[in-house]
């Protein structure tokens, strides 16, 4: 496609620029081009009605523009081409989402109209080859894939390979390999039909059948290979809606938040209801009986006392005299037993003083017990007033604190409350299942390659055995040594291809490196001369991205580099690839600058404008913010999406649509209009407070 200017959409999150990438890739390649190749991946919108009817029309249309050139006769011509694809399915809206194999059409456009082309595939894949798609359409937080830790780095080896051989044009020299291979193949059936010996003829049939299962399992291998990597993807991109929603909040977490204050309410309820009874029952309890009859009780205690220290109170001598008979011993000491001299008069005596001690006075007794009963808090020093005073300051302080604690809680559940309005209907829990479901489908490939790559291993093994017998006995016929002799030509084509192949991939790679190398330390700013931390990158001959530092010490890329030095190195990455293979193709790239800001951002813009045949970028506001003038500067059209389900928590003005859609206005970065002109945080985070 021609060179110029790069594009540039503009918009906010959950307002289709993903959504728009899908819908480009599908228009291309169809299902192959989407997560899981289509399995299970809705294309209608989620909120389509299918009460009326239970089948959904899906139509992708993309207009572009081929531009081509011709020697003649020492002269370059270029011609411009243009083109219409459609491409249409019908989608049925239940449970399960099904729909039959799409239908595509390509019209090339003129001045006369529009006139069908047969075949539109063919254009396509010449034009646009799918083993180049996902560096063409990139998804900018899924380019990182390349070099993620949390990626196996086998798989990451072989995203970096797939992507620069299918970029170098190896799949010519690929497809060259692979019919030499079955050209080899052949051997096995002429000694098949050549064998004499039926030890022959056993061994070339089996290795005619190893043959077949050999290119049944390494199409399964490559299957599995495109499985894992589609829900790889689908993972990541589940995880960055994740991660999206919860830089909203978290709905889930604030439904379990505000259920947590509402219980905490209810038991404050109850507390503040047993403090209130509590501070009631001061009201009915002795100490302020006390503290009221305080000036009598004084004067009660005093008297109660004179008569304590003059012996009249306690009345005791009833139990102690009782005491002493049971006991047997006088309190002088003398014994009471009857058998010692004079024991039974001085029982005698004894008895008589508890007898006249019953013909007392009931007075002192009263006064006893009422010395007895006032005498603790007589001997503390306190009074009742202090009691109850005490009592009722830890009462009323315990009513008071309960009261702040419940006002403060009921401040946060309406806090709660408005920050779960202002959410959007997204429900992370659902995605974090919908997650733990890909992921396990990706890790089902992933232990299916391991697999199919075991079998492989032994079907190699005994081929190699069988192929040993095979030679020696077909050396034992005249006519299978002409059978040999085809074998060792095609092995030695073979070699030539591979020798080629390793040859073209070495260097090309070597020149992907210092490219990437060249760009990615122009978009960090790192200038080796001045001691920055970051030296250089490259791409080893295994086809791992390395990051050096300084004494050459190797640089986890995922772990110990920022967000935005991991954006810049992938999109490097992809600019040198593009780059070197001298394919001219839009650069269409979906949040490339997420996790950037200030000069990193900047450069990375004017770097990618620069190094792109054509250079299509979905930009959120946050990441146009900086980098005005780089698109007044670079920009060749500019439009902006927006969501209208935003209003009004978002958008300024109701764009008077109920159904779920995404429109489409000429704004750019520098205008707005009623259709998306936004809010402000400032006004949003207002009204959240009032």
């Amino acid at each position: 496609m021609r060179k110029r200017q790069w594009n540039n959409l503009s918009d906010n999150n959950e307002s289709g620029k993903t959504t728009l990438l899908n819908a480009l890739q599908w228009a291309l390649y169809g299902d192959n081009a989407l997560p899981g190749k289509g399995e299970g991946f809705r294309l209608h919108p989620i909120d389509w009605d299918g009460s009326e009817n239970k089948r959904v029309p899906i139509t992708a249309t993309v207009e572009f523009e081929l531009t081509t050139y011709r020697r003649v006769s020492g002269d370059t011509r270029e011609t411009r081409k243009r083109y219409r694809l459609v491409r249409t399915v019908f989608e049925d809206v239940d449970n399960q989402v099904r729909r039959p194999t799409s239908t595509v059409s390509l019209f090339a456009l003129d001045e006369t109209g529009s006139h069908p082309i047969d075949t539109p595939e063919a254009l396509i894949n010449e034009e646009l080859p799918p083993d180049l798609r996902e560096v063409f359409f990139t998804d900018g937080d899924r380019a990182l894939s390349f070099i993620e830790a949390d990626v196996a780095l086998s798989t990451k080896r072989d995203r970096v390979q797939r992507a620069i051989r299918s970029l170098l044009g190896l799949g010519v020299l690929d497809d060259a390999i692979k019919h030499v291979l079955k050209s080899s193949a052949e051997v096995n059936r002429k000694a098949k039909l050549a064998g004499r010996d039926s030890e022959l003829t056993r061994i070339a049939s089996r290795l005619v059948m190893m043959e077949n299962e050999r290119e049944k399992l390494e199409a399964g291998l490559e299957d599995a290979k495109q499985q894992f990597v589609a829900f790889d993807q689908k993972v990541d991109e589940t995880d960055r809606k994740i991660e999206a929603a919860l830089q909203k909040g978290d709905k889930e977490k604030l439904r379990v938040d505000r259920s947590q204050v509402k219980r905490q309410i209810e038991q404050l309820d109850d507390q503040l209801k047993a403090a209130k009874k509590d501070h009631s029952a001061l009201f009915r309890s002795r100490s302020i009986a006390t503290d009221l009859l305080a000036p009598l009780l004084v004067k009660a205690l005093e008297k109660l006392e004179d008569l304590h220290d003059q012996g009249k109170i306690p009345n005791t001598t009833i139990p102690v005299l009782q005491h002493r008979l049971s006991a047997e011993t006088c309190i002088c000491g003398e014994s009471l037993e009857s058998s010692s001299v004079g024991g039974d008069q001085r029982r005698d005596h004894i008895q008589k003083l508890i007898d006249d001690s019953r013909m007392a006075d009931e007075i002192q007794e009263i006064s006893s017990e009422l010395y007895y009963s006032a005498e603790p808090q007589h001997i503390s020093g306190e009074t009742g007033v202090d009691t109850w005073l005490k009592e009722y300051k830890k009462i009323f302080a315990r009513c008071n604190g309960i009261q702040d604690q419940l006002e403060e809680a009921g401040r946060r559940f309406r806090a709660l409350e408005l920050q779960l309005d202002a959410l959007p209907d997204t429900d992370i829990r659902g995605l974090r299942d919908t997650r733990r479901q890909y992921k396990q489908l990706r890790d089902d490939h992933l232990s299916n390659q391991a697999s199919i790559k075991t079998q492989l291993v032994g079907h190699g093994s005994e081929r190699e055995g069988l192929e040993r017998e095979r030679d020696r006995l077909l050396r034992a016929q005249k006519e299978g040594m002409l059978i040999l002799a085809e074998r060792d030509v095609t092995e030695d084509v073979t070699k030539v291809l591979r020798s080629a192949y390793q040859r073209i991939t070495s260097e090309e790679l070597h020149k992907v490196s210092e490219l990437m190398n060249s760009i990615f330390l122009e978009m960090i700013g790192a200038d080796p001369e001045q001691g920055a931390i970051i030296r250089h990158a490259e791409i080893s001959a295994e086809f791992d991205i390395i990051v050096y530092g300084p004494n050459d010490r190797t640089l986890n890329p995922d772990r110990d580099l920022n967000g935005a030095s991991r954006r810049a190195l992938t999109l490097a990455f992809i600019l040198a690839l593009t780059k070197v293979s001298e394919v001219e193709s839009p650069n269409v790239i979906d949040t490339p600058l997420g996790m950037t800001s200030g000069y990193v951002k900047r450069s990375i813009l004017r770097t990618a404008v620069r190094e792109s045949a054509q250079l299509v970028l979905f930009l959120t506001h946050d990441e146009i913010a900086g980098c005005e003038e780089i698109i007044d500067e670079s920009a060749g059209v500019i439009f902006t999406l927006t969501n209208p389900a935003h209003y009004p928590k978002m958008l300024s003005y109701d764009p008077g649509v109920t159904e779920r859609k995404v429109l489409r206005c000429e704004c750019d970065h520098r205008n707005e209009c009623q259709l998306c002109q936004r809010r402000t945080e400032a006004q949003v985070e207002l009204e959240l407070v009032s």
